[in-house]
């Protein structure tokens, strides 16, 4: 006959505990109700202002944040921020939070920093350029990265991340009524690729096809002078060059070319186009 052997309460089937289960399908439940209907009472005290379209995506800007911080009573404490400056003097700012729901609280973090589109591309005249980290405020990106520390913190709190526009739409914020954001450049007409590539052929002639020698002597000669009256440093890749930098800096590289055409292959000089 075999021996009986006690069976400790830890290895015993899930089953013996049915009733433990349930209760925690039931909790379970309602905290699911809970978030939903947070989220849906959370949406209804912002509007199309309070929301921005990031890549397709809704994003949630402080003033949003702020009014379902007060809504819920959510109360926060935050570290003073962490400065990093990189080699290139470009810089970043992080915030460390720490947001309370009764009981509950976490920790969130935000950061900022000068290369952000937001704040190193401005558009001049149909053009796209990048302003150097000297041109950039600090405190824009330091006010920046604490609202981002916010933002984060309040969303993160009240489960509000990752929201669909289909979350949006029940309470009537509609994703053409939102601002979107959008840092891509405009697609270049044909002369101006056309131009582009004739400028990458003459300088890589111009260096035996060397493309370190190449970039140099592009960077020279897509320098110019500031409205500061400093230089503004040039081009390394053509790639960088936007659609109109795209003809003086052919007209200038067609000309050194055509000078070095005369005076390394005895060709005649001919008017720039």
């Amino acid at each position: 006959m075999s021996e009986m052997v006690p069976v400790n309460q830890n290895d015993a089937p899930a089953m013996i505990y049915d009733d433990n289960l349930v209760a925690m399908a039931e909790q379970a439940e309602k905290r699911i109700q809970a978030i939903n209907k947070i989220k849906q009472v959370a949406l209804q005290v912002t509007n199309k202002h309070d929301w921005t379209d990031q890549g397709g995506k809704p994003y949630l800007q402080v003033s949003g944040a702020e009014k379902v911080a007060r809504l819920f009573g959510i109360s926060w404490r935050i570290d003073e921020p962490f400065l990093e400056v990189d080699e290139d003097r470009h810089f970043s700012y992080t915030y460390k939070g720490y947001f309370s729901l009764g009981s509950a609280e976490i920790e969130a973090v935000g950061a900022r920093t000068s290369r952000d589109g937001f704040f190193n591309k401005r558009w001049r005249d149909g053009e796209q350029i990048e302003l150097p980290p000297s041109e950039i405020d600090r405190n824009d990106v330091k006010k920046s990265a604490y609202t981002n520390c916010l933002g984060n913190g309040i969303t993160r709190l009240l489960g509000l991340r990752n929201m669909r526009w289909e979350d949006l739409a029940t309470a009537g914020i509609k994703k053409d009524d939102v601002a979107g954001v959008n840092y891509g450049k405009p697609e270049m007409s044909d002369g101006a690729k056309d131009q582009k590539e004739e400028i990458r052929r003459m300088v890589l002639e111009m260096t035996g096809n060397d493309p370190a020698q190449a970039k140099d002597l592009l960077e020279v000669l897509t320098r110019f002078e500031g409205r500061d009256g400093n230089m503004v440093p040039g081009r390394k890749s053509i790639d960088k060059l936007s659609e109109k930098q795209i003809p003086p800096t052919y007209k200038r590289v067609k000309q050194e070319y055509e000078k070095w055409q005369k005076a390394n292959l005895g060709g005649s000089e001919s008017e720039p186009a």
